[in-house]
């Protein structure tokens, strides 16, 4: 399963309760939507995929560091990534769109994009978001 449509299954609770609450004009009496224990599925925890190691092969490019969630859409757009430095110090964050990243079924998260692609991308800033 892909990594983007399971962190989109596990961010759509969180979507349609934050709707449901921000709602001023629907009744009290209106019941939340329930959700299928088979629709979630093949989901994860962003609080288990976070700090989750990136490998190319069997060498860890990078650690997930957050998970970008458009709400407005449902959508996953980016996870931001970890890369370069030692130790936590000289890294940098680099969003890698989610398609990018991909997960077996030991839960290891890989990607085809090489260390030098990814310490050469752009710095994301995570001040820019809300």
């Amino acid at each position: 399963m892909k990594l983007s449509t399971a962190i989109f299954t596990a961010f759509l609770v969180f979507t349609a309760t934050r709707s449901q609450a921000q709602s001023t004009t629907a009744p009290a009496t209106t019941p939340i939507a329930g959700v299928d224990d088979a629709a979630l599925a093949g989901s994860a925890r962003a609080s288990k995929i976070i700090g989750a190691k990136v490998y190319k092969g069997d060498t860890s490019i990078g650690q997930i560091e957050d998970v970008l969630v458009d709400l407005n859409h449902a959508t996953t757009p980016a996870v931001i990534l970890s890369v370069g430095g030692f130790l936590g110090m000289g890294d940098k964050l680099v969003a890698v769109p989610v398609t990018a990243i991909k997960v077996d079924s030991e839960a290891k998260f890989s990607t085809d994009l090489t260390k030098e692609q990814l310490t050469n991308a752009p710095a994301f800033d995570l001040a820019k978001l809300k």
